[in-house]
């Protein structure tokens, strides 16, 4: 086992690749595109500015409004106002948003129960053990 941080970093990079191209396939049919389906969980907790989307998400302002867009022309989210800033315009999920973001997790969810599935005990016990590492990955150390 690589417990070099370089090396294991790199493969972990790798294999996260593969996962995530294994989602976007997943949820390929949905009327939404897995970058989208992204952008609708940003939103779940509340209404966010564009620049603040667009950080998140790692692109530009001007693609994350593109995205918003084709997000609002299919009813998945509607513009707002900022509550303190009246100048600054929010996005927030709609109800028809959070149908769409149950549908694309409940998708992501199958395929992955089902892969699962095909493990072993101890590698499932192996992975579960992971998530907390993982976690504290994601919020930064």
């Amino acid at each position: 086992m690589r417990s070099d941080p370089r090396e294991l970093a790199e493969g972990f990079s790798l294999v996260l690749r593969d996962l995530v191209l294994l989602l976007r396939q997943v949820t390929a049919e949905q009327p939404v595109s897995a970058q989208q389906l992204g952008i609708l969980g940003s939103l779940e907790a509340g209404p966010r500015r564009v620049t603040e989307l667009a950080r998140e998400h790692g692109v530009r302002a001007p693609t994350m409004t593109a995205h918003v867009s084709r997000l609002e022309e299919v009813e998945a989210v509607c513009r707002g106002v900022d509550t303190d800033d009246a100048r600054v315009v929010t996005v927030g999920l709609t109800s028809r948003g959070r149908d769409l973001l149950a549908a694309g997790r409940a998708a992501r969810t199958a395929f992955l129960a089902e892969r699962l599935e095909a493990l072993g005990e101890s590698e499932r016990a192996a992975l579960a053990a992971a998530l907390p590492v993982l976690s504290r990955i994601c919020a930064g150390g």
